[in-house]
């Protein structure tokens, strides 16, 4: 009995020590087995790779490979939003009727990428034009009555592609935001009509 109590009490020292040591900080690293899984040897992007085709690290994705949630825009070879077929003009908004919070990315994209050129209320009027050394082009007033005979598809065109001497902000601005931007410039037309009758 007393063998086996000393068994016992030898065993539950010895996890004691165990766990005590095992815990204490050690300055050196611990021993590591197939450390090639935690430390694998990672390529710069500017680093030359001997086993790709073209020496790169910087893998050319395969032809035909589509980044995931991209969909390619079906008018991209259409030069003028004029040219675009349809009485929709190619494009109909997903947005029927716009929500407050629709109006306000709109708003917030619109002062963001819009106003510095068309102005706060799409007069044509934005903080860079004017004369030299600011833009010597006017750009058009969003509320003018050409644009308010636009269809949203046009406007949505010139957002994408680009127009004249204004760049494309299809990087700039989601698809999605983009018809809420429309949806802004609607409402600032809509304003327009009303208090200028």
């Amino acid at each position: 009995m007393s063998q086996f109590l000393l068994n016992k009490n030898g065993i539950l020292v010895a996890c004691v020590l165990a766990l005590t040591l095992g815990n204490c900080t050690s300055k050196t690293p611990p021993l590591e087995y197939f450390n090639q899984m935690y430390d694998s040897y990672a390529r710069e992007a500017q680093e030359e790779d001997y086993f790709s085709k073209n020496k790169s690290a910087s893998r050319i994705p395969p032809y035909g490979a589509i980044p995931v949630g991209y969909k390619p825009y079906p008018y991209i070879s259409v030069q003028t939003p004029d040219s675009l077929e349809g009485a929709t003009k190619g494009l109909v908004s997903p947005i029927t009727t716009p929500t407050l919070n629709d109006y306000r990315v709109g708003e917030q994209k619109y002062l963001t990428y819009c106003a510095p050129c068309h102005g706060n209320q799409g007069l044509g009027n934005g903080s860079v034009v004017g004369p030299y050394p600011r833009f010597a082009t006017v750009p058009p007033s969003v509320v003018s009555t050409k644009i308010k005979a636009w269809t949203d598809g046009q406007l949505y065109h010139i957002i994408t592609m680009g127009r004249g001497v204004m760049g494309s902000y299809a990087y700039q601005i989601e698809p999605e935001d983009r018809w809420k931007l429309i949806s802004y410039v609607r409402k600032l037309q809509d304003y327009d009509t009303r208090t200028n009758k």
